[in-house]
């Protein structure tokens, strides 16, 4: 938990920039059909055999009634004008934007004709809406009013949760949650506008760009998830990755008052919510725990939407402080002077005095990692709609400053998979992939190198060519022994035998080592922390040969009188030493192994072309 304050300059709400507005129209024929959908079908949580347990929804109650929206399904429309008893309310998102947002149909305007809201462009990037009845322009993201009566006017907000379909529904069990419509221009509801988009997908879309007024925002990256709060005509925003490194819980004051902002429930969560943070006068301190927040003062358990579900604070509930939950550029094109909360605490350190985090099956890697010098800091696992499908657990972590994704998979198919398409996502029609991250693989555990720089300019719209990013080195260094084995079959080499070498054989500064046969000939290689260190063992011992980290030695049958018990040193005269060593092919396979490529040149490990193998 993190207490601060936050200074911030005035920021108003812009009137509707006309110039900017008339860059980007939507078509009427597309606006007709992507523009709004009303009164939307609904179904209860036990009839909902049209949702994943993972899906994305935006969660809500108006009028008592739980409503869940899914983003796969809303993002097509952008809008939903629905109904709950007698109360018209809308929810508004952008696939772009990755927003959604919840408010009750009061414009201004005649009150005899129901308010009715339709998509009809952009300005600073960001979704605007219409109301039919009045014909005025209002922010999608925060309900703000843009032109006419609504000049300086906000939609009623309702507080709006992003999560999991599983998590919303064990919250409200008796949830209603939106389904497919029978829309003949949009028949497969998961296919179509919309479906290139994923959680916090890095790359604004060049038509939308044309629409920012001023230059291009370069305080953070655009496509971050943060949770931006109104208060008294000032605005702040809060980054899920900032709160997160908190601990899940940052304390601030925002304008005149207090604020408490929560992330998670789960470490791995991604929902965003803020309140007040006190409850009767008096005030509620909370830190977070497995499946929700606890408060200091009574040890009570509060869920992601303020509600006390357990303790002597039972039955009570937080007042919400109005926010959007959203991608940062949605939100600093309009307000330019937002400020932005960052989190100087300091990550947990793994190793140099440091303990090995447990909670998580990376233990003994991290501590394998640790002990060969690399600084470690854990910042936790991804958000689950991050995680690759398959994956059963996945950490984030720093080696030497460097971000790095571990991941654990159910199978060791599924890792294969997962390095043979480099942890790309397919984003088709915006590009045929995500950038294609570097990995290596061993049986289920994949570790991914994962730069924080991948974009030349600030809309990450030019990818910064592979071989000018700034991978982790520990993928470039780390020879893996699969790989050795792999060059040296692809140079037409017979391997077997293969097996670890018991501790007791292990060279002082050795990591690990391997005995194998190559022919018929038989070998130790011994993988050390570093190249220095392979080369100091290799020139004090004959018959080997050094190749970056990794030490060959030839230990042939005859290296001793009685080879069944290996006993007697024949002497260097007597003993039949392997020709391979001395032959360019081998050599050079075990170069490209050194250098992480197969025999062929290609990256060992990693996958060779779109669709290829592992």
């Amino acid at each position: 938990m993190s207490r601060t304050s936050i200074s911030s300059a005035r920021s108003g709400v812009p009137a509707l920039d006309r110039q900017a507005y008339g860059r980007f129209r939507l078509p009427k024929r597309l606006g007709r059909s992507i523009g709004g959908v009303d009164d939307p079908p609904m179904v209860g949580a036990t009839e909902a055999q049209h949702m994943r347990p993972d899906d994305y929804v935006i969660g809500l109650v108006v009028g008592g009634s739980a409503r869940a929206y899914p983003l796969w399904i809303v993002d097509y429309y952008h809008v939903v004008n629905d109904r709950a008893g007698p109360e018209r309310f809308i929810v508004a998102s952008c696939e772009r934007c990755q927003s959604g947002s919840a408010f009750l149909a009061q414009p201004p305007g005649n009150r005899e004709r129901e308010p009715l809201f339709r998509t009809v462009g952009f300005v600073n990037a960001v979704l605007l809406l219409k109301d039919l009845r009045g014909g005025s322009h209002w922010n999608h993201h925060d309900g703000a009013g843009l032109d006419r009566a609504a000049v300086g006017r906000l939609l009623p907000w309702i507080p709006a949760y992003h999560m999991e379909w599983a998590d919303w529904a064990d919250l409200h069990p008796d949830t209603l949650v939106m389904a497919p419509l029978e829309d003949p221009d949009h028949p497969d509801a998961r296919h179509g506008h919309g479906r290139e988009e994923m959680f916090a997908r890095a790359g604004m879309d060049p038509l939308l760009t044309a629409t920012i007024v001023g230059d291009f925002d370069r305080r953070y990256p655009e496509n971050e998830m943060v949770l931006g709060i109104e208060a008294d005509g000032d605005r702040w925003a809060f980054p899920l990755r900032e709160v997160h490194r908190e601990g899940g819980v940052v304390h601030a004051t925002v304008g005149p008052g207090r604020v408490v902002v929560l992330a998670g429930p789960r470490p791995d969560g991604f929902t965003m919510a803020a309140f007040v943070p006190e409850s009767d006068g008096a005030p509620v301190t909370l830190d977070r725990v497995d499946e929700g927040f606890v408060d200091r003062e009574t040890s009570s358990l509060w869920t992601i939407e303020g509600r006390c579900v357990g303790g002597t604070s039972s039955g009570r509930a937080l007042e919400p402080v109005r926010w959007a939950y959203l991608r940062w550029h949605s939100w600093v094109y309009p307000y330019r002077s937002t400020a932005l909360f960052r989190s100087e605490r300091p990550r947990a350190v793994v190793g140099r005095g440091g303990a090995i985090e447990r909670g998580h099956g990376f233990g003994a890697l991290l501590g394998a990692l640790a002990a060969r010098g690399h600084r470690l800091e854990v910042e936790g696992p991804p958000v689950s709609q991050r995680r690759p499908r398959e994956s059963r657990e996945s950490l984030t972590i720093r080696v030497d400053g460097h971000r790095v994704n571990l991941h654990r998979f159910a199978t060791a198919g599924a890792a294969r998979d997962f390095v043979a398409f480099e942890g790309a996502f397919s984003v088709l029609p915006m590009a045929p992939t995500t950038p294609p991250n570097r990995t290596r693989r061993v049986g289920r555990l994949v570790i991914e190198s994962d730069p924080e720089r991948r974009f030349a300019d600030p809309i990450h719209a030019v990818p910064i060519p592979s071989s000018a990013v700034t991978w982790a080195p520990i993928l470039d260094s780390s020879v893996i022994v699969l790989d050795v084995i792999r060059s040296l079959r692809l140079a037409r080499y017979d391997v077997g035998d293969v097996g670890f070498l018991p501790p007791g054989q292990l060279r002082v500064g050795c990591a690990n080592g391997i005995a194998l046969r190559v022919d018929a000939d038989r070998y130790l290689l011994y993988l050390f922390d570093g190249p220095d260190q392979a080369q100091r063992y290799a020139s004090s011992e004959p018959r080997s040969a050094a190749f970056g980290p990794m030490v060959i030695r030839a230990t042939p049958d005859t290296m001793y009188v009685d080879q069944r018990n290996e006993i007697l040193y024949a002497g260097d005269d007597a003993i039949r030493w392997p020709g391979s060593m001395d032959e360019p092919r081998f050599r050079a396979a075990l170069e490209r192994a050194a250098r992480g490529k197969d025999a062929s040149g290609s990256p060992a490990g990693e996958r060779t072309g779109r669709g290829g193998g592992g």
